[in-house]
């Protein structure tokens, strides 16, 4: 049995426009497109969740909900796209055990 990134029940898209001043790359228009909890992300789009790459990866793992990042100014976009995102990205906290 897979495990589902997403949340089961939710199909939605996903307008980000990403900034990375390293590694331009990185830089551009990208469509998160989620179904039966699977992800798919394509080049293009509006651009309406606007972030830098160091609101993606906390965004991405659920270490910041987009309305802490929006607060703290690594995200900007348009009501109803944090609206999309807050549903994309809930779930629980990342951990990891701490057995060293």
């Amino acid at each position: 049995m897979g495990c589902s990134r997403y949340p089961l029940g939710i199909e939605a898209e996903l307008h980000l426009e990403v900034q990375d001043n390293i590694l331009s790359e990185n830089n551009g228009k990208f469509i998160l497109t989620v179904s039966n909890g699977r992800g798919e992300v394509t080049p293009g789009g509006r651009g309406d969740l606007h972030l830098d790459i160091r609101g993606l990866a906390p965004l991405y793992t659920g270490l910041f909900t987009p309305h802490q990042l929006y607060l703290n100014g690594h995200l900007q976009g348009t009501p109803t796209a944090l609206s999309v995102a807050t549903q994309l990205f809930s779930g629980p906290h990342p951990w990891m055990a701490d057995m060293f």
